[in-house]
């Protein structure tokens, strides 16, 4: 399921890469970042359920019937082949979450019409699969279970960015200069 960065390389080639290989239980320090959200290289101009499936490498019935709640630009999203991912767009992904509130955004749930005037509205264009930069969120389960995956596909951070993260991460030497850019830094998990 994952994707090495020199697959990436094209997307991005004007970021300086960091690639890293920790132990399986450093996973853990990521959570923030990826809570917070992380800038993804990504091909736009594609449907949501591409960039998922094709792209991220997520199997598509993990996607179906694990990812319950997903937003685009702070919206609900229902349908994902007629959801297109723009350069900048930012995708919520999210395991079902508890109450009326998570039954609501549930994609496709019995209480989905309630939010109708605030969901996606689905693109008619086409899709131009031009390289860009998705705003990407993890939360709850789906930070253990897709966390590995999304660090290994590689995120842009900003020096500052970077330079925080590898405080939490003694055993590394740190080095204070990632250039005046950002970097794409991609983590993968030893067992």
């Amino acid at each position: 399921m994952s994707q090495n960065v020199t697959e990436l390389s094209p997307i991005v080639p004007e970021f300086e890469t960091l690639s890293l290989l920790l132990a399986s239980d450093q996973l853990s320090i990521f959570f923030p970042i990826l809570q917070k959200g992380v800038m993804v290289p990504a091909t736009v101009g594609c449907t949501l359920k591409s960039l998922l499936c094709d792209q991220f490498a997520i199997p598509a019935d993990y996607v179906s019937d694990r990812i319950t709640t997903i937003f685009v630009d702070n919206c609900p999203v229902d349908d994902l082949d007629r959801t297109v991912i723009q350069d900048g767009s930012r995708v919520t992904l999210s395991a079902a979450m508890p109450g009326l509130v998570g039954a609501t955004m549930r994609r496709g749930g019995y209480y989905a019409a309630l939010r109708q005037g605030i969901s996606h509205v689905l693109d008619s264009g086409k899709a131009s699969n031009e390289c860009g930069i998705v705003h990407l969120k993890l939360f709850n389960l789906l930070l253990t279970e897709l966390g590995s995956l999304i660090l290994a596909r590689g995120l842009l951070l900003k020096s500052e960015e970077l330079t925080a993260l590898l405080k939490n991460l003694p055993e590394l030497p740190i080095s204070t200069h990632y250039g005046a850019g950002r970097t794409l830094l991609s983590v993968t998990f030893r067992e």
